[in-house]
Formats: C-alpha cells, sequence, structure tokens
C-alpha cells in the first residue's frame, strides 16, 4: 500500500509541477536522485532513456514510469523496461516479478497485458498468484492480472515475434546504425532454429498437457473404485446388521 501511494504521488507531481531535470531524458523523484542510493522515481520524458551504473544496464522509452526501490529492486510501474545486463537484480510489475543471472530481456506494456520478452537470458518469472515459469531464451508470452480464480492471466509461450522486436530494439538502442545492424545479424544467427525449438517446445508442451489428462482421468477413475468400494462396504454392513438381530 505504501509503495501505492509513492506512486500515486509520484504521478501527480507531473501533472502539478515540472521538477527540474536531473538529465534531459528523465523527470526524477526526488531530484537527480539517480546520482544517490536512496529511493528513486523516474519518468522517462525523451524518446529514450539509458542508464548505465557499474554491472547494471537498463533502458526505457518515452513515457515510461520506473521505481528504484533498492539497490536490487526495481519497479516498472508502466511503459517499456529492456534488461541489458542486471545480474543482480529483480524487476516487480503490478503482474508479476522477473530476475535473470545474466543476459537481457524485456518486459512491454501493451493494452492491459505485459509481454515478457527473453532475449538471451536464464530468466526466470514468478507470476502475482505464486505460480513460477521459466521463459527459454528466443521465447516470450503475455501476462494480465488476477482473475475471479485467484489466478493470473497468461498465454502460450510462443517464439519471439521479431518484427515488432527490432521495432521496438530501434527505437531504445543506443549505439550506431553500423552497430545495430552488426547486433541484429547476431540476433538473427542465435535464433536461427527458433522455429525448430518452438516446435519442441510445444511438442513437450502438447504432451504435458496430454500427460495431465491421463493423470487425471487415472485418478478419477480410482476415486470411482475407491467410491463403489465404500458403498459394498456399506451395504454388507447394513446386511450385517439386518441379520444379526
Amino acid at each position: 500500500m505504501k509503495k501505492f501511494f509513492q506512486v500515486l504521488i509520484f504521478l501527480l507531481a507531473f501533472q502539478v509541477e515540472v521538477r527540474v531535470r536531473a538529465s534531459a531524458d528523465t523527470l526524477q523523484e526526488p531530484v537527480a536522485c539517480l546520482k544517490t542510493s536512496e529511493s528513486c522515481a523516474l519518468h522517462v520524458v525523451g524518446p529514450a532513456f539509458h542508464l548505465k551504473q557499474d554491472n547494471l544496464k537498463l533502458h526505457s522509452g518515452e513515457g515510461s514510469t520506473l521505481m528504484r526501490l533498492s539497490q536490487t529492486k526495481w519497479r516498472l510501474v508502466k511503459g517499456i523496461l529492456w534488461v541489458e545486463h542486471a545480474p543482480d537484480v529483480q524487476v516487480e510489475t503490478p503482474f508479476m516479478t522477473a530476475k535473470s543471472s545474466h543476459g537481457q530481456y524485456w518486459i512491454i506494456e501493451r493494452e492491459g497485458r505485459l509481454i515478457v520478452r527473453n532475449i538471451d537470458a536464464e530468466l526466470s518469472v514468478e507470476l502475482r498468484d505464486g505460480k513460477k515459469l521459466e521463459v527459454p531464451a528466443g521465447f516470450e508470452f503475455w501476462i494480465a492480472g488476477i482473475n475471479s480464480k485467484g489466478k493470473n492471466e497468461y498465454g502460450m509461450i510462443q517464439t519471439v515475434d521479431l518484427k515488432d522486436h527490432l521495432a521496438l530494439w530501434n527505437r531504445l538502442f543506443d549505439g550506431t546504425k553500423e552497430q545495430f545492424k552488426m547486433q541484429v545479424a547476431d540476433l538473427r544467427g542465435n535464433w536461427s532454429d527458433l522455429s525448430e525449438r518452438g516446435a519442441g517446445l510445444y511438442e513437450k508442451i502438447a504432451l504435458r498437457q496430454l500427460a495431465s489428462i491421463e493423470d487425471g482421468r487415472r485418478r478419477e477413475e480410482a476415486q470411482k473404485r475407491e467410491a463403489q468400494a465404500e458403498r459394498q462396504k456399506i451395504r454388507e454392513l447394513m446386511f450385517q446388521r439386518a441379520f444379526d438381530r
């Protein structure tokens, strides 16, 4: 609840007052807080925001709002976050928490959902309902809020939409056109077998679903047998009582 009010106050501050900018790309609360180790809220007003501190490399798009809750914990309130390198940092969102020991991934807010896109990270995601998911490199999935059953809504893991990714990546890339072209070529090379891996992943998911259905059928049959045996015992007991008087 305290975090919610911090975010609310932060957003209202932007509506009623233009604060002093610590850089050309962000508004920060407190002012210039990224230069300190205290909690910090920032709103991206430039076309892109780039943060490079020690082992931490984060990028975000215009209109995005972020919070640094501690040195090891960030929160995406809205917008886009590209985690290029953050081995000791976990990223919170309203729907889930993500963490990776290495590599890069994206979290993209779109139409009331979040898209979690793994580029080459060892990425683990914990949903708000407690469910944990491992997202393979080169794959993505969407996640939404908690439903009436107390569970997060989320979609099937699928291969990254490369066309969409290249457009977003190009907007936030902090380098030259030549460097971008080289990294795109490297990415295409690393993802050359993505379709094959995707087919293998879908097959594993289908097999797990079939196994789950079969397990459910076996449990149902076992329950029926147990119930039938219990009814038989009751009938025998009633029979004995009726003739043992």
